[in-house]
């Protein structure tokens, strides 16, 4: 029995048009199948584990954006059972589609998901008692999710397809005003001080804020994730090398610094928001812990390589 889990006002309104092409293929195709739709943020969590434990649930797939994975996978965690995770992408950033390769078109997408394609176990990062799937990040880089979720210009940029401007306003919006700080950052009980830091970014997988490259070599089953620091930079340097992190050129910036690790702890001298997959968690001191292959995730659509070997939930 599979679970959909449907946002329909993602993407502004993007997630009810997915669902209504995908419910007449399912029932085609004679799938065996539970739909639930949410009302309010929060509330695919709580559905997510309703739907493991009462209705006997094994495959969950969220049909939204990168909100409704978060809270779907943080569902199937808390749930303490095994549940196999897809998605169809119908958000504003889609970055967990991005980072995994599920394609855009949902039909397709559903295809890879009816058809078990591949499963795979992935890393997650543990914060405040919940999960990131996509990436965790402090600093300029918060307070941009937090400025762009309550932005009314966000849905607006939705409806034309360019959800993506509204973090780049928002950038812009912050940036003139934010105030970098110093970080203590600590790696593996190695700690690190960072004068000036604008943002600390810690991804499972290259694409941020729709679709930004900003650890180009992170993956989701590497067993470590990537930390992407800004730093030392004025206003107008940051502004002049913000658009290298689109093709993930700002690698070799003097004002960028990466470190990987499995334990993370961020201190700074004033607090600092911080947020898992665009939503805010809290605020710093915080410690980020890696989850390794602990999840069970269907990657719809990720091609198996010749001679690879399925990974299949334990």
């Amino acid at each position: 029995m599979m679970g959909f889990i449907v946002n329909p006002v993602s993407g502004n309104g993007k997630g009810k048009k997915v669902w209504e092409l995908l419910e007449p293929t399912l029932r085609g195709q004679g799938a065996r199948f539970l739909m639930r739709q949410t009302s309010r943020q929060g509330e695919a969590q709580k559905l997510a584990i309703e739907l493991i434990q009462k209705e006997g649930v094994k495959k969950l797939i969220a049909v939204g954006g990168d909100g409704t994975v978060h809270e779907v996978i943080n569902g199937i965690q808390q749930s303490g059972q095994t549940c196999v995770f897809g998605h169809v992408a119908a958000g504003s950033g889609n970055d967990y589609a991005r980072g995994h390769g599920v394609p855009f078109d949902p039909l397709e997408a559903l295809e890879g998901i009816l058809s078990d394609q591949d499963e795979r176990l992935i890393d997650l990062l543990h914060i405040n008692g919940r999960v990131a799937v996509n990436s965790i990040g402090t600093g300029l880089d918060a307070l941009v999710a937090k400025k762009t979720n309550e932005a009314r210009y966000k849905g607006w940029l939705n409806r034309y397809r360019l959800g993506r401007v509204a973090y780049i306003i928002s950038v812009i919006r912050v940036l003139c005003s934010y105030c970098p700080c110093h970080v203590t950052l600590t790696v593996d009980n190695q700690k690190y001080s960072i004068p000036n830091a604008w943002l600390i970014a810690l991804a499972n997988i290259p694409n941020y804020g729709g679709g930004m490259l900003i650890c180009p070599d992170a993956a989701p089953d590497d067993g470590e994730m990537k930390i992407c620091v800004i730093h030392s930079l004025s206003r107008l340097q940051f502004l002049l090398a913000f658009p290298k992190i689109f093709r993930g050129t700002h690698v070799s910036h003097s004002g960028v610094l990466f470190y990987s690790g499995r334990q993370v702890q961020i201190q700074a001298e004033k607090s600092l928001f911080v947020h898992a997959d665009g939503e805010l968690v809290g605020k710093t001191p915080v410690n980020i812990e890696l989850l390794a292959a602990r999840q069970a995730i269907c990657d719809a659509t990720d091609p198996i390589q010749s001679g690879q070997k399925k990974r299949v939930p334990v």
